[in-house]
């Protein structure tokens, strides 16, 4: 039986996410080591952080060395400044305008991919008398935002460039394959991101940032590194899925471990029906054990019916269809009876969130980002 009173179990009472800070700080150092010297490495720290908590892992890999952080929107970026985070940050996509007011006040530097974005965000800069960093976005063949990079909008990125109160910091843009093998589809949108950037160059613009790689890129296109990269996936201890060999041997720990509790166990008779739907009957006499996490903590539903937890080592095989917060397991193979209270794994250290990306034909990046805001995030080690 587990003692209650004492140790992690203690801490959590059905469901939590255990974030390794040490592995966190570990990863960090992969990366730098994979990444040109003199190229600084910008953390991603969007969408909490892949789910895994952007306050402690942003302090984390600051004190690490990170040179910054990359956000997604602006309140994520605002969330960080209230709690006392001062490095650079930028949001790499769309940030509405009438949010712009937040993103001078709160200095969070902005991705540009339009004129009017670039007018509108120097109206603001020019009436808080403050001067704004931008990022200017080029398409190089991603085809979601950004400037095209076709040579038509070169003068239209340059009149944006030159708009008072608006600082071009940096000019980026984002690799569509570089976890494949298509490295030619790469290279081109490498050689476009160059092309148009020495054309702005010859216009009088210049910046002080470029950057395109990714962590795929960060890992199998060092030439491409340029002034500065933005490390992501690999950060929390996972390879983009599918990405071909490194061309620096990285050793990366995956820093985030989710468990659960058992919270009940019974034996039923064969024929009898688990769960709702009625979607799986017991062949013989199963010992069934309960657990305290369900669809709403970020277990999928899709996972029903033959996806395995991991309690005491072993693998077993979820039956019936996983409820709002709780499942069922088949707990008869086991050589010793589950207790109520002992831990389940769902994925980690010993068994990687991959598995679950496969069972659900989706990739990790998808899996840790959902894991549900009720699940309480235990910070270890840092």
């Amino acid at each position: 039986m587990t003692d209650y009173s004492t140790g992690t179990d203690s801490i959590f009472d059905r469901s939590c996410v255990e974030i390794d800070l040490d592995a966190l700080k570990h990863n960090f150092e992969q990366i730098k080591k994979a990444t040109t010297p003199g190229t600084d490495i910008m953390a991603v720290v969007k969408a909490d952080a892949y789910g895994h908590g952007a306050l402690e892992t942003a302090k984390t890999l600051i004190d690490s060395g990170a040179a910054g952080l990359c956000l997604a929107t602006i309140d994520e970026a605002v969330e960080l400044r209230k709690h006392g985070i001062d490095v650079p940050m930028m949001t790499l996509g769309y940030t509405d305008p009438s949010r712009f007011a937040d993103a001078v006040r709160y200095d969070v530097e902005q991705a540009v991919y339009s004129f009017e974005i670039a007018r509108t965000l120097s109206d603001e800069a020019v009436r808080k008398g403050k001067t704004l960093k931008i990022h200017v976005k080029l398409d190089t063949g991603m085809g979601r935002i950004g400037f095209k990079t076709d040579g038509s909008e070169t003068d239209e990125i340059v009149k944006a460039c030159r708009l008072p109160g608006l600082e071009p910091y940096g000019v980026f843009s984002h690799f569509a394959v570089a976890d494949t093998d298509d490295d030619e589809y790469t290279e081109r949108q490498f050689g476009l991101f160059m092309d148009q950037i020495d054309a702005l160059e010859k216009s009088g613009i210049h910046f002080t940032k470029r950057h395109i790689c990714n962590s795929a890129g960060i890992l199998r296109f060092p030439g491409m590194h340029l002034d500065m990269v933005r490390a992501g996936i690999i950060l929390y201890g996972l390879m983009p899925p599918g990405c071909p060999k490194p061309v620096v041997d990285v050793d990366l720990k995956p820093v985030m471990n989710w468990y659960a509790k058992v919270i009940h166990v019974k034996t039923v008779p064969a024929g009898s029906t688990i769960s709702y739907g009625r979607h799986f009957t017991a062949g013989r006499p199963t010992e069934v054990t309960t657990v305290g996490i369900g669809y709403a903590d970020g277990l999928s539903r899709r996972l029903s019916n033959g996806f395995e937890l991991i309690i005491g080592g072993k693998k077993c095989p979820i039956i019936g269809n996983i409820c709002m917060d709780m499942c069922m397991v088949d707990t008869t193979d086991l050589e010793t009876r589950p207790q109520i209270g002992d831990k389940v794994t769902v994925f980690g250290s010993t068994r990687s969130a991959d598995e679950l990306a496969d069972a659900l034909g989706t990739i990790n990046y998808e899996i840790t980002c959902d894991v549900g805001k009720r699940v309480r995030r235990l910070y270890i080690g840092g």
